[in-house]
């Protein structure tokens, strides 16, 4: 199920889809502002996508999975946890700690330049 894009203002057009997860107004926006916001860390990242589920059977768990791209760049993370916000707030980080240490390697060339 696509439940549509990010807010407005976000630079990160974000796609965000369920797999058997009946998703609320407030994880939907966690996610907007968590993962949509990204941008703030490498302004080129213009595109992502979110896959919210189920896993883990009769203990089921909410898994994030968490892809943000732009020219030359693709970043990836994911994270299950049996609170939601939890998950999206782990993949959220994992892609922010991704994106912020690439864009250190690209200052430092850039300045060995």
């Amino acid at each position: 199920m696509q439940t549509g894009n990010a807010r407005n203002d976000s630079v990160i057009r974000l796609q965000i889809d369920t797999e058997g997860y009946d998703l609320d107004q407030d994880l939907k926006t966690r996610i907007e502002d968590h993962i949509g916001g990204l941008d703030e860390y490498m302004d080129s990242l213009d595109r992502g996508h979110v896959t919210v589920s189920w896993e883990g059977g009769t203990n089921e768990q909410t898994r994030i999975r968490a892809q943000v791209w732009g020219p030359g760049h693709k970043f990836e993370a994911s994270d299950t946890d049996w609170n939601a916000t939890t998950a999206v707030d782990q993949a959220g980080h994992k892609l922010a700690t991704q994106i912020r240490r690439q864009h250190g390697k690209e200052i430092s060339e850039r300045d060995r330049r």
